[in-house]
């Protein structure tokens, strides 16, 4: 049952502010976080002295991991300090990634040589600075606010740590703060042209609050943390508390309605957050909720509703949209693929001492306690091994890797090089079994990747090898990045690496750091200043499980293994949260948020037996043409498309970056949600998709299968189209005839061997590959056609095919019982009766018979008869929609 009428009532009042024209709050009267008078000394920005006394105690101790990243970090600014300083004309990132780690080893060892070298470098850049004219994305050093936003942290950090040093004067502290640090705070930051919600502000932020904390510039400062406003723009420009108590939602979900953003704006706000705290300033405790409009805000109007806010929050939200593996939908412009540890989480469980975070950096602890000092273990696919075995090509240590299908894994490490000249890159790889496997080492830098030979075969030890160009472009002594990846991919396999070399035109010195892999971590946390300074030694194992009910904000509900963010618009249904294998599915509905929204309101996602069955379509990438030509299409989603127009916003848009004008919005509106024992249901419907539409999408998940009930009204006739993308090849139980060439057009126009068939009633689909298949038993309540193509694909991912289904007229619905299986469905037929007052939808599957009825009306309710095989009562239960 529903537990918590907030959660509707909060859907509520947030459709009704849509249709509402209430007070605009001048921006003089918005909540302001006051800013001491005074700052502490040097360093104050992402460390302090009492953190560094801490770290020079713990070193002198002995304390295994201490000694791992001071000796590390020294090591790396030793190298650095031997380069030359000036070479090009402007420095890059890698020059203040550079003074950052020069700066550090300073700290840590009062080391002046590499603290002048750090100095010489700031001196340089400030020098530099005031000639260089910002980009128009406001990038000085770099494209973009985004990218400049490292930059600003890194020279943020160098000087912070410097700045007192005897060795540094009061001209070149002056020189470096005002035409450095504040001139990246005012041109990156405060002029940026994102205002208020986006990730661009939350990254302009980082910059101002980096750059003011470190001068102690107390406009900037009050800027990052309560924002100001902007005469020249009309506009208020957000800080943190206004990041966290308007663009965060009151269910945790981020304005963008991104996963992956929501992980991007967490980098961001974790540096506004860290200096903020180092200066006496909490942004971690209770904020009072922004409730209305107010002078220069973002046009969004998701407020309230009343009742403290804070970034936990946000925090909170990706434990609960994850499917019952973990994994992520990953819906609008999201490449995050699951729950994913984040260096927030290590500050957050300092001030929160949440079990969940805590079970989150265990968890990433427990995976990388063994990762090689240097390296650092990526998984990107699946759940790969990766792990020291006494099998080496020198030395006694070879570092293993084993992947099953769809799985990826590499060792990862960035090593410095000069610019201009190549580099060659060698490695020793032994293949043990390899079935669709490729061991190579890929190497990334300035934009290039170059790639060796790739071992698909098993055998005795071989080596591979490639070769970096230089940069025809780079003054003698400038430094870049390679990017080196030890791979296991493509499919399964085991191999053992070693030896992984990297050197000037193949000689010189190495520059590979722990190359045959002998030094180890210290206990799975990273090895980085950052680390050391924030992370916590005993971590406990913590606890998390998404069979326990949980709140999320002020009205994120997560009961019964089901989640509603009723503001951010995502519910997710769970048959059996604690099963892995447990069937389950992600609605999305809520307001649209921003370019990175997509146009697929009411769209699902569904998940079973350990992956996603029906995928979204998820992001291809700002610069790939199918990003707008297919993943900007509603088409591409499991929702409704009309007249083969995506929605609203997109239409017949040629932009990736279409946004709701002129006041219009697009958003659904919750009906019903329910967690019940049995029966796990919501059902929502739209009207601003599409002018004169009426969408209407109720689903009930029911033990092994999910019940799909979509209907449409209009007082125009239209084309509807709904679609359903799953896993594999699809077949039908009826003749499908080829479709004539070029009967489809625009997004549609991506779908290969095009089919359809007239439908005359039910229609059995079955989406399969060699793991698993999904049954789709589809009935249409009206004439309709079915359209069967092949998805366009992409580089792992798995093949998935279209199921489309065609109904012209004023109004639509369609029945559809989903079930994801091995060997044989459960689900033998669904039958539907229609009345006046509702639709009556029978399932029969091998254990007796559910009987559904879904009241018409978008308030009704839900109830189920549970029948064995012979026709005895079992269970009853409904569904009411809260008042």
């Amino acid at each position: 049952m529903l537990r918590a009428p907030l959660i509707l009532a909060a859907t509520i009042v947030a459709a009704a502010s849509y249709a509402q024209q209430p007070t605009v709050t001048p921006w003089t009267e918005l909540h302001r976080v006051a800013i001491p008078d005074d700052l502490p000394a040097h360093p104050r920005v992402f460390c302090t002295a009492d953190d560094l006394a801490r770290i020079r105690a713990d070193y002198a101790a002995g304390d295994d991991y201490t000694r791992v990243c001071v000796d590390e970090t020294v090591a790396a600014a030793q190298g650095y300090a031997a380069t030359p300083v000036g070479a090009g004309d402007r420095p890059t990132p890698t020059h203040f990634r550079r003074a950052a780690t020069l700066a550090q080893a300073y700290a840590l060892t009062d080391d002046e040589d590499l603290g002048r070298v750090a100095l010489a470098l700031l001196t340089w850049a400030a020098d530099v600075c005031p000639t260089i004219e910002p980009t128009r994305s406001r990038g000085i050093f770099t494209d973009s606010t985004l990218s400049e936003g490292a930059v600003a942290v890194d020279a943020a950090m160098a000087y912070d740590l410097i700045a007192d040093a005897p060795f540094v004067s009061g001209d070149q502290r002056a020189h470096i703060e005002q035409d450095l640090l504040r001139r990246l705070a005012w041109e990156s930051g405060h002029r940026c042209g994102h205002r208020n919600s986006s990730n661009w502000r939350t990254w302009a932020l980082a910059i101002i609050a980096s750059c003011g904390f470190a001068i102690g510039d107390r406009e900037l400062i009050d800027e990052a943390v309560n924002g100001a406003w902007d005469p020249d723009r009309n506009a208020y420009l957000y800080g943190a508390v206004q990041q966290l108590t308007h663009s965060l939602f009151a269910d945790g979900i981020h304005w963008e309605r991104s996963m992956g953003y929501q992980y991007y704006t967490m980098s961001a706000l974790m540096y506004v957050l860290a200096a903020a705290q180092n200066s006496g300033i909490d942004l971690w405790g209770d904020l009072p909720g922004i409730l209305g409009p107010f002078e220069g805000g973002a046009g969004h109007e998701e407020f309230g509703p009343a009742g403290p806010r804070s970034v936990r929050a946000m925090l909170d939200a990706p434990f609960y949209y994850a499917f019952p593996n973990l994994s992520f939908a990953r819906i609008n412009d999201s490449g995050t693929r699951g729950l994913t540890y984040h260096r927030i989480y290590e500050l957050a469980w300092r001030h929160y001492r949440d079990p969940k975070y805590a079970w989150l950096i265990s968890r990433r602890r427990a995976t990388d306690e063994n990762a090689p000092a240097w390296w650092s273990v990526w998984r990107p696919a699946g759940d790969p091994l990766a792990e020291a075995v006494a099998d080496a090509h020198s030395g006694e240590v070879g570092w293993r890797l084993r992947t099953a299908a769809g799985d990826r894994v590499a060792l990862v490490q960035n090593v410095q090089a000069p610019a201009d000249r190549a580099v060659t890159v060698t490695g020793w790889v032994k293949p043990l079994e390899m079935d669709g496997g490729s061991a190579h080492i890929r190497c990334n830098a300035g934009g290039e990747a170059v790639f060796t030979d790739r071992v698909t075969e098993a055998g005795g030890w071989t080596q591979v090898n490639c070769t970096v160009g230089p940069n025809p472009e780079a003054a003698p002594g400038t430094l870049r990045e390679v990017r080196l990846h030890v791979f296991l991919e493509g499919g399964a396999g085991e191999v053992i690496w070693d030896d992984i070399s990297a050197t000037v035109g193949g000689g010189g010195a190495e520059l590979a750091h722990n190359p045959g892999f002998e030094a180890r971590s210290a206990d799975g946390r990273d090895t980085d200043f950052w680390s050391l300074v924030n992370s916590a030694p005993d971590v406990p194992a913590g606890h998390f499980s998404l069979a326990e009910d949980a709140t999320i904000g002020l009205v994120g509900r997560h009961e019964d293994g089901c989640t509603n963010f009723p503001i951010g618009g995502f519910t997710i249904l769970r048959a059996d949260a604690a099963d892995e294998s447990a069937l389950a599915v992600n609605l999305t509905w809520g307001p649209y948020g921003s370019g990175h929204d997509h146009p697929d309101r009411l769209a699902i996602a569904v998940y079973g037996r350990g992956r996603i069955v029906a995928p979204d379509a998820g992001s291809w990438g700002y610069d790939n043409p199918m990003h707008l030509t297919w993943a900007n299409q509603t088409i591409a989603h499991n929702t409704l498309t009309v007249d083969e127009v995506a929605q609203y916003p997109q239409g017949a848009s040629d932009s990736i970056w279409a946004s709701e004008r002129n006041g219009r919005r697009v958003f659904g509106v919750q009906r019903l949600f329910h967690a019940g024992e049995r029966l796990k249901a919501t059902r929502v419907t739209c009207d601003t998709a599409y002018e004169g539409v009426l969408m209407d999408r109720t689903l009930c998940l029911v033990g092994g299968y999910l019940l799909d009930v979509f209907r449409v009204t209009s007082a125009e006739e239209h084309t509807c189209d709904l679609a359903l993308h799953g896993v594999g090849e699809m077949t039908a139980d009826l003749a499908l005839e080829p479709a004539p060439e070029g009967w489809l057009s625009g997004g549609y126009a991506h779908l290969a061997d095009v089919r359809r068939a007239d439908l005359a009633g039910p229609v059995r689909c079955v989406f399969a590959d060699e793991e698993d298949a999904l049954l789709a038993l589809h009935v249409p309540l009206q004439e309709a056609t079915l359209i069967a193509g092949g998805d366009p694909t992409r580089s792992g991912q798995p093949p998935t095919g279209a199921l489309i289904s065609r109904s012209v007229g004023q109004s639509a619905a369609w029945v559809t019982v989903l079930e994801s299986f091995a060997d044989a469905p459960s689900v033998r037929d669904a039958t539907v009766e229609r009345d006046a007052d509702a639709l009556t939808v029978t399932v029969e599957h091998a254990d007796g018979r559910d009987v559904f009825t879904l009241e018409h009306d978008p308030d009704g309710r839900i109830s189920l008869r549970r029948l064995d095989t012979g026709g005895a009562a079992l269970a009853e239960e409904s569904a009411v929609p809260e008042p």
